[in-house]
């Protein structure tokens, strides 16, 4: 009989981690929902949204907080301030969970925890909650717009600033309210080995309900799974978890039997997968057969943690032409000048369009790690460049949608690099192209395009095409 499982327990102990820096979300809640895969679907759900809904309503969590206890939320300490975090949720937000269970559990944790003298001070401050709720005051948006902002969609000060630079406000807004909602689970199909409509039976026999992507035909978006490694179709490799911004990248340059494609800042290994199955598909030849003259992927990241992603993916994907390397961005490879037909910088950045999924990065984020982001960025650029052969390709991206380190890195490359765009108008689907068209961070015949959450129905992403002229 499988052990009785808290789930509130566990809730507040990965947002304490995430709270001090020791985990990201991603990793802090991917370690208990590996360590507890016994773990009930109606309990794995709640988990992750009790996890996910704390983190990304922190901001409007605290100032609900600090409006009825006379210890602000700041001076707390991590796990008595995370306990009313997350009871707060619970009470405003999880319709189905009684405002006394949450009240009452969140009284007895901090009792379990070894903070039996701060219960009462819980209690009360989760009381007076209840009895406000409906009522909170908030800043004014006519007086206050950017403090207005900032408290409704838990965005901190600053960033609220910046995207009102970077944006009008109303599209500003649109994008900090889709970072609200759940964005969808993705899944690219491995074209190599099955198809779409295979797959979607697949995972129907299997209980999980499926519809099409809305960009890409290769593309599935799914739901109703309870953990992932449980689905037959992902542990045989008919399928990668991809996002349709990530998909669209991989189809921007065309692919050739025989070609030699770099990705030089590959974990875990979407893009490089997506890469071999296209020479799979342009040679012609069945993923599992012999790949010679369906030419070749070189997938290189930096340190053995990042590595060891990729290699799992392959061995999953069960692709033979793809060889992976630890190798920094930034050093130069002198066997590789001019070598590769198309090579992807899926560059580190500040991951501003993922906030919907990584929600602890609006928190731990600041102007100096973006600032050294943008001299990283040119570093890795400078160097990547000079591997692409005459008449090949770069394919720039990055998963923010800071103005700064998208087309402005491009400008950066024109002025510096022997690259021309390639206009995207025939690269991408006609209803996304025209989405795009006129819309700020986009201009398809420069080559680049920004797409934004709530304008579209994928991730915040950027990607950049350029070409080196054959003369």
């Amino acid at each position: 009989m499988a052990k009785e499982i808290n789930v509130r327990e566990l809730a507040a102990q990965t947002l304490t981690e995430i709270d001090r820096g020791q985990e990201t979300s991603s990793t802090a809640m991917g370690k208990v929902l590996r360590n507890y895969q016994y773990m009930s679907k109606q309990d794995r759900s709640f988990y992750t949204r009790l996890c996910y809904g704390t983190l990304e309503s922190r901001i409007r969590l605290d100032y609900m907080i600090d409006q009825v206890s006379k210890t602000k939320v700041a001076s707390c300490r991590p796990y008595i301030r995370n306990l009313l975090r997350m009871s707060l949720y619970q009470i405003c937000y999880m319709g189905g969970v009684p405002d006394e269970a949450a009240c009452n559990e969140a009284v007895l944790l901090a009792k379990r925890k070894g903070f039996a003298s701060l219960s009462g001070f819980v209690n009360g401050v989760l009381r007076n909650l209840v009895r406000k709720k409906g009522t909170f005051e908030f800043p004014d948006r006519e007086e206050h717009r950017e403090s207005y902002l900032s408290v409704r969609y838990s965005m901190p000060l600053w960033l609220v600033e910046r995207m009102l630079d970077w944006y009008p406000e109303e599209l500003a807004e649109t994008i900090m309210q889709a970072f609200l909602q759940e964005p969808p689970l993705t899944v690219r199909v491995n074209l190599a080995r099955t198809d779409k409509e295979a797959l979607r039976a697949m995972l129907h026999a299997d209980g999980i309900q499926t519809r099409d992507g809305y960009y890409t035909d290769n593309t599935l978006q799914i739901s109703g799974l309870n953990y992932l490694n449980r689905i037959r179709a992902f542990r045989e490799g008919l399928f990668t978890i991809q996002d349709e911004s990530s998909v669209l990248q991989g189809c921007l340059a065309p692919v050739h039997a025989g070609d030699r494609i770099l990705d030089v800042c590959a974990a875990p290994g979407g893009k490089s997968l997506h890469a071999a199955e296209r020479l799979y598909l342009a040679g012609g030849v069945k993923q599992t057969a012999d790949a010679n003259g369906t030419g070749m992927v070189l997938a290189r990241d930096i340190g053995p943690e990042k590595t060891g992603r990729i290699h799992e993916n392959i061995e999953r994907m069960k692709y033979t032409n793809i060889t992976v390397e630890e190798w920094d961005a930034r050093r130069l490879d002198e066997r590789s000048l001019a070598s590769f037909d198309i090579v992807f910088a899926d560059v580190p950045c500040s991951g501003l369009g993922v906030l919907g999924r990584k929600p602890d990065i609006k928190y731990r984020l600041t102007t100096g790690q973006m600032n050294d982001l943008l001299s990283l960025q040119r570093e890795i650029l400078s160097t990547t460049c000079r591997y692409v052969k005459k008449d090949g390709y770069l394919i720039y991206s990055t998963c923010t949608i800071n103005p700064e380190e998208n087309e402005g890195q491009v400008a950066w490359i024109r002025n510096h690099v022997s690259l021309e765009p390639v206009s995207l108008r025939k690269c991408l689907p006609q209803h996304l192209a025209e989405q795009l068209d006129g819309q700020p961070g986009s201009d398809l015949d420069a080559g680049y395009a920004t797409l934004l959450p709530g304008r579209q129905q994928c991730d915040g992403f950027f990607f950049a095409v350029l070409r080196r002229n054959g003369d």
